[in-house]
């Protein structure tokens, strides 16, 4: 029997916070990665997260990228949507928390 090689582990993660609750987002990680202006993230929200969240009023507070990976800030009907792209060491709850209203 051949050593084939364990799959490595994807570096970056998703991680969307909504209302308290943390969801794993299933995307495309180079897509946010690559985004840096507010049109593109508005077309990621659409294609990723709209589906986790009430999307009648949107925007976006920030884009920035963090140490560890970049966080994508929306505001959705009043309430803040935090997306973080991170390595699993980053604590997204606790950098989402410093956007919040």
């Amino acid at each position: 029997m051949k050593n084939i090689p364990e799959p490595e582990a994807p570096i970056f993660k998703a991680t969307l916070i909504y209302k308290d609750l943390v969801y794993d987002v299933s995307c495309n990680i180079y897509d946010f990665l690559d985004c840096e202006a507010n049109d593109c993230a508005l077309d990621l929200f659409e294609s990723y997260i709209q589906k986790y969240v009430e999307k009648e009023h949107r925007g976006i507070i920030t884009i920035e990228n963090i140490r560890g990976g970049k966080i994508f800030v929306y505001s959705v009907n009043g309430s803040t949507v935090c997306l973080c792209i991170h390595r699993a060491e980053i604590d997204c709850a606790k950098i989402c928390k410093s956007y919040e209203k």
